[in-house]
């Protein structure tokens, strides 16, 4: 694992949900079974990682999506847990929602939100890089 000392890397954890960190490995301490994160020395148990990736293979979302409006949009932005903005008129209501299911006039958000569809714009943001 010696060659992830000194790259700028994301560090894909397991505890608490999958989140994400990056900075640069500093390095890897075997006796207290942790990883090294700076610039801020962040310690990151080994049984906590779920996988490390180099900073440029990480995806990250496209800031510019395509709108939702056929049927089959919306059943593919559920299928695939995809990343939608949700607008309605000019404001930005929810910038990173992820649909839960839809009929042929609401959208239900995984946080149990319905909207009706004829009163809000749907965006969905694909990822860009390596996934």
């Amino acid at each position: 694992m010696k060659h992830w000392i000194g790259r700028h890397v994301v560090i894909e954890r397991l505890d608490g949900g999958r989140t994400t960190v990056e900075g640069i490995l500093k390095g890897w301490d075997p006796v207290q079974e942790k990883a090294i994160l700076g610039p801020d020395e962040l310690a990151i148990p080994f049984r906590a990682i779920h996988r490390i990736m180099p900073k440029t293979a990480y995806p990250v979302l496209n800031s510019i999506g395509y709108s939702v409006h056929h049927t089959i949009q919306f059943d593919n932005a559920v299928y695939f847990g995809s990343c939608v903005m949700v607008w309605r008129g000019n404001r930005l209501i929810h910038p990173k929602a992820v649909l839960a299911s839809h009929d042929e006039e609401t959208v239900t958000l995984t946080s149990g939100q319905r909207l009706r569809k004829d009163e809000h714009h749907f965006v969905v943001r694909s990822l860009r890089g390596n996934a």
